[in-house]
């Protein structure tokens, strides 16, 4: 008699012996029962099955029985083949699930709770990836052994390089991330954009607030953040200290640290590029997430299978709820400021703040070549604040910001052969600032001051890819950029009621050269050019990237290049991003002029049996920046950073080191150099992680030397001078240390038909002081110094299903 599958006997069981049973069709229909299989009553029956199949039955009623399937652990080691030397870096995939990783203890890697016919993908960077079934993998005797896959060069990403997730792509020094299988960093545990990034070598948040990123050098405005094509202008919610864009929504981000690839202009620093998800998924899924300073949900949903769907999240924080974490940002934000004296009490009667994102995304798969894409996004914040007179409860001033950015990409892409391929879109970007301060004697108005600045910029960007052969890609592209800004001033006090309108077209070309010799060299040669119509100017900025292979784990690389900037802001003497004016953005005029950036670095990497060494020397010239004194005065000159970035890191199982250290001079130069105000000379970084599936813990401890001591200029009518002012420190201020820690908990039901995660994270774990520089704006006398973050808890919980 032919073999029988198990689920086709226990219909003829249900028949024959009239018997109900319940059981997991799917998994258990591969399983066959031999050819000679026999039984004469329902009782033998069952056991001959049990001691055939990996299934046990469980009685649930006078005639019915649910079959529950037997799974086990199985342990399993995996080498190389060539050199039989431990793989520490695998991942996993059991039947058509998801992809995870996996972290050996003692060199062993454990599988929990499989199914002898469960298919199992084993995959590891560079190897070819392993299928087998589950009773197989059970029964190997010997390491399981991994075969060296075919991979150009161009095609080589160092995985993990921080944490699991983040991946460093050699062939053209961007970092990679995945966000939907981001591991763990120290300070966070919701994937805040910000927090990633910040761990990057060479980016640093100087003054502790995580949207303030510096890269290498360069502020904040110098650098491209964009996501989906949507170009943003601020640096995040309550004034830099979250991200505004919802990790749950966001797939993918590019960063560059060093000289940007022609495909990219508009800005002389670095690049933030996220991509939101943008597959059509199989089925409905939804993620909820709640912390201590905000809730948000999130909502996939395929509307036409394999077509159509629609991405839906959103976030907010609690109206009238403060937390310990929110009340760090909060003293981080206004020290110094007027509303110092109310930070404490995030809203409360007298001080209220508030902040959402929404994003959505339609998703059409028009056939197999071609995808269209709607992408939107909406960030607000607000803040409103009542300040009363201690000696007169009359006097009273009222204080009202506002932000509001929305933006929207229509994009389409397609693909005309395996050597043609092309992409158009249009996308907006509009923000609002608003900031407005009143003040009250009793119900008569006694003073109005207003300033409010408007961006919209609007891009229609083409770009096509061909693959001249397998070693040589060539990509061009054109942009057109509109940019309409508007700037509105008002003090009654000094009678200035004033605006001003800037508009400007720029067009842009690309051209990109790929090339791969013999999987030795790549190069990426380009070329970037912009018409700005303003001033009728044409600018051609060179790029180049080569990188050297000079064996498998050993990498030699070096990038430079020169760019331009058109859109920006003035450069300040302090970190003060709730000052009106630093919040601003300009367009080249007679008072200033477009930026001209030049980048260079050369560097090595080295990665070889769970060691990895990453070095890389820098230069960077920013000429034509504009600085801006409390005084008003403006001044036009040169920014410049050179250094080094050292990063190591070693596994042991599932323990990982990390070790980075940034050695760098910042300087600007107007008439003579000096160090700018958030120059830090010798950054070091800690951290280790530890992986105990399902629990994880990352902790991390930062050293950073002193910045330099900037005593502030004032005005000949201010009742304050530098001689009122007991300033301790000379040259420079004490050096900072800081210890970060977080911890996060992966639990699930048994059907693992959701899952969910609780972590909890500590920034300035012991609450360390640390100066970084003196208020530049009317400094208070008694207490003049502008701190870092305090200690900052956060409670996060998150669910999926």
């Amino acid at each position: 008699e032919p073999a029988l599958k198990l689920v086709d006997r226990l219909e003829q069981l249900k028949d024959v012996y009239n018997v109900d049973f319940t059981y997991n069709h799917t998994l258990l229909a591969p399983v066959v029962l031999p050819s000679n299989f026999k039984c004469d009553n329902l009782i033998h029956c069952i056991n001959a099955i049990k001691e055939i199949a990996p299934v046990k039955f469980v009685k649930n009623g006078a005639n019915s029985f649910m079959i529950i399937p037997v799974r086990q652990n199985i342990t399993f080691t995996v080498v190389d083949s060539e050199t039989e030397e431990f793989v520490s870096n695998v991942t996993i995939r059991i039947n058509s699930g998801e992809e995870r990783f996996l972290y050996p203890i003692k060199s062993t890697y454990t599988i929990k709770n499989l199914f002898p016919l469960d298919s199992v993908h084993i995959h590891s960077a560079f190897y070819n990836t392993i299928h087998m079934k589950a009773m197989d993998l059970n029964e190997l005797k010997s390491p399981l052994r991994l075969q060296h896959e075919m991979i150009h060069l161009n095609e080589v990403q160092i995985t993990d390089y921080l944490t699991r997730g983040v991946n460093a792509k050699i062939s053209d020094n961007t970092f990679q991330i995945n966000m939907e299988s981001l591991g763990l960093l120290a300070g966070e545990t919701d994937g805040d954009v910000f927090n990633v990034v910040k761990n990057i070598p060479g980016v640093h948040t100087p003054s502790g607030k995580p949207g303030s990123l510096n890269f290498r050098g360069n502020t904040f405005d110098h650098s491209l953040i964009e996501i989906d094509d949507i170009p943003i202008y601020h640096n995040g919610h309550f004034f830099g200290a979250i991200a505004p864009y919802n990790p749950t929504t966001v797939s993918k981000i590019e960063i560059q640290r060093n000289t940007l690839s022609a495909k990219w202009g508009g800005r002389v620093g670095g690049l933030i590029h996220m991509t939101t998800k943008n597959k059509v998924p199989d089925s409905t899924s939804y993620t909820v997430q709640a912390n201590t300073v905000y809730a948000g949900a999130t909502a996939e949903v395929p509307l036409v299978k394999d077509k159509l769907a629609l991405y839906v999240a959103g976030r907010s924080n609690y109206p009238g709820v403060n937390s310990p974490k929110l009340r760090a940002f909060s003293n981080l934000n206004f020290q110094g400021s007027r509303l110092e004296s109310v930070a404490n009490d995030v809203n409360s009667d007298y001080f209220k703040v508030g902040f959402y994102d929404i994003n959505s995304k339609l998703i059409y798969d028009i056939n197999e070549n071609h995808k269209a894409t709607i992408s939107y996004i909406n960030i607000q914040n607000r803040l409103s604040a009542v300040l009363e007179d201690s000696d007169d409860k009359d006097n009273r001033d009222f204080r009202d910001l506002y932000l509001d950015n929305w933006g929207m990409t229509i994009k389409w892409e397609g693909t005309f052969s395996d050597r043609l391929s092309a992409q158009a879109r249009v996308s907006t970007s509009s923000l609002y600032i608003d900031n407005k301060s009143e003040g009250f004697s009793a119900d008569v108005r006694s003073s109005f001051e207003k300033y409010s600045n408007t961006i919209n910029d609007t891009r229609f960007i083409s770009e096509v890819q061909l693959q001249l052969n397998e070693n040589t890609t060539l990509e061009t592209g054109y942009t057109l950029t509109d940019y309409n800004l508007r700037f509105d001033q008002r003090n009654d006090e000094n009678r200035v009621d004033s605006r001003r309108d800037q508009n400007a077209l720029t067009h842009s070309t690309l051209i990109v050269y790929n090339k791969n010799w013999n999987d030795k060299v790549t190069a990426n040669l380009g070329m970037h050019a912009d018409y700005f119509e303003p001033n009728k100017r044409f600018y051609a900025d060179p790029r180049l990237s080569v990188n050297i292979s000079l064996s498998d784990a050993l990498y030699l690389k070096t990038s430079a290049g020169r760019s331009h900037q058109f859109i920006q802001k003035k450069l300040r003497d302090d970190f003060d991003d709730f000052n009106d004016q630093s919040q601003f953005w300009y367009l080249p005029d007679a008072t200033t002029s477009v930026l001209e950036g030049y980048q260079a670095m050369i560097g090595a990497l080295y990665n070889r049996s769970g060691w990895l060494f990453d070095v890389e020397l820098y230069s960077r010239n920013t000429k034509n920046v504009t600085v801006q004194t409390n005084t008003s005065t403006l001044e036009e000159g040169k920014l410049k950073s050179k250094g080094a970035d050292l990063f190591i890191k070693k596994r042991w199982n599932n323990f990982e080191s990390l070790f980075s250290y940034s050695l760098s001079e910042v300087d600007t130069e107007f008439d003579t150099d000096l160090p700018i105000f958030f120059d830090q000379r010798h950054i070091l970084h800690v951290t280790g992680l530890w992986h105990l599936d399902p629990f994880n813990l990352a902790v991390t401890w930062g050293y950073f030397s002193g910045m330099p001591v900037v005593v502030p200029d004032f005005d000949e009518d201010s009742n304050t001078s530098q001689n009122s002012l007991d300033i301790a420190y000379t040259e420079r201020f004490p050096s900072m240390h800081q210890f970060d820690v977080s911890a996060t908990y992966g639990f699930t039901n048994t059907k693992k038909s959701w899952k969910g995660i609780v972590g909890l994270s500590i920034v300035n774990l012991f609450d360390q002081d640390n100066i970084v520089n003196i208020f530049q704006n009317e400094p208070p006398v008694d207490e003049p110094y502008r701190k870092t973050i305090g200690f900052a808890p956060n409670l996060q919980f998150s669910i999926h299903f």
